[in-house]
């Protein structure tokens, strides 16, 4: 629902060792600024995310009280990480879901879905231990090799995936893990997918530059 743009949006952050860190207003859309904003912490010390099973199963029917409904079709499995050695945020795909069906209520209040296909990505996190960072939903976003549009993720259907047994990703806080489900509403003639985080340009006080870069892993 939501498709990412270029902003001006700077972050400050304080690298370990007393080094300022200023986020780069950059014309290419890789380095384009997520949501958080990070700061002196300790040492990274975990190691990368290793793919896991799905920390939930999905029920058969949908909640009464939530209104949402079950996924059509099962998880289809990914198991691929990445990890940002320079920024330090870790991730793994763990699988992913393509059709599911919203509630009428959200069909009702979101009449853009009636065009859209509706993904649900499950990820396991690791924010960083170097900043202190959130990583979560918002640092994904899908990209449709037929149009390189970069769409956000979205958590108007939060309610919907949590009552169909697919728990929303929480934001896992300074070298903290968590598992959930993302969600994406791309259109629905979109074949090839890509899950994409974006590492934002910065500059530290000191003089040293950190480059933009996407970590991608195509989900088909």
């Amino acid at each position: 629902m939501r498709i990412h743009k270029p902003t001006s949006l700077v972050v400050a952050a304080v690298i370990a060792g007393g080094a300022f860190l200023t986020a780069c207003n950059d014309d290419d859309s890789s380095s384009d600024a997520t949501s958080s904003t990070p700061s002196a912490g300790a040492p990274a010390t975990t190691d990368a995310p290793s793919p896991t099973a799905d920390t939930a199963a999905p029920t058969d029917s949908p909640s009464a009280a939530g209104g949402g409904t079950a996924a059509q079709g099962k998880p289809v499995t990914v198991n691929k990480s990445f990890t940002d050695d320079v920024m330090g945020e870790k991730a793994t795909v763990i699988s992913y879901i393509s059709g599911f069906q919203p509630s009428a209520a959200s069909k009702s209040k979101f009449s853009a879905l009636e065009d859209e296909d509706v993904i649900l990505v499950n990820v396991k996190v690791t924010a960083s231990s170097k900043y202190y960072d959130t990583f979560g939903a918002d640092s994904f976003y899908l990209t449709a090799q037929s149009n390189g549009i970069d769409q956000a993720s979205t958590t108007i259907l939060d309610d919907d995936i949590k009552a169909a047994g697919y728990p929303p990703l929480e934001d896992a806080e300074t070298g903290k893990t968590t598992t959930g489900w993302v969600v994406f509403t791309p259109k629905k003639d979109e074949k090839t997918l890509v899950l994409r985080y974006k590492r934002l340009a910065a500059q530290t006080s000191n003089g040293t530059k950190i480059t933009a870069k996407n970590f991608d892993i195509p989900l088909n």
